[in-house]
């Protein structure tokens, strides 16, 4: 099954796709609740704080895609910002507490989500189009 959603970049959006997944994993019995809905909202928020940058009416949505073939789950975020340079691609993956400073509270959503799920990649599908993927092999 998939399942592709447009929403608009705002917590009202967040909101949408947190209880769209808990429904989701509830009508598929799938395992991994609180992983797999941690993975999806990490994901939506760095959408929706990267779309806040993005001025055009045009641009102002995020899809997310959900799919389950074959016992692995793919879940797909795609924001109109500009998305991660692909310089700082490793490094937003690494979480260092030292160099934090002050802000604990930021930068760890990407690094938790790699190690819940089995592959992380980032994509430029076009101009001003960014994808954030993953995926997570789940046995029922």
């Amino acid at each position: 099954m998939r399942i592709i959603v447009e929403i608009p970049p705002t917590q009202q959006g967040i909101r949408l796709i947190d209880e769209m997944m808990k429904d989701y994993i509830a009508i598929h019995s799938l395992p991994y609740e609180r992983e797999l809905c941690f993975v999806l909202h990490e994901l939506v928020i760095n959408a929706v704080e990267a779309m806040q940058k993005v001025e055009d009416p045009e641009r102002q949505s995020i899809q997310v895609k959900i799919e389950n073939i074959h016992g692995t789950i793919r879940m797909c975020v795609i924001d109109f910002a500009d998305g991660i340079p692909e310089q700082e691609w490793q490094e937003v993956l690494t979480y260092e507490m030292d160099a934090m400073g002050e802000s604990f509270d930021r930068g760890r959503g990407l690094f938790f989500v790699q190690h819940m799920v089995d592959q992380l990649w980032f994509e430029y599908i076009a101009p001003h189009q960014f994808l954030v993927g993953v995926t997570k092999k789940i046995v029922v």
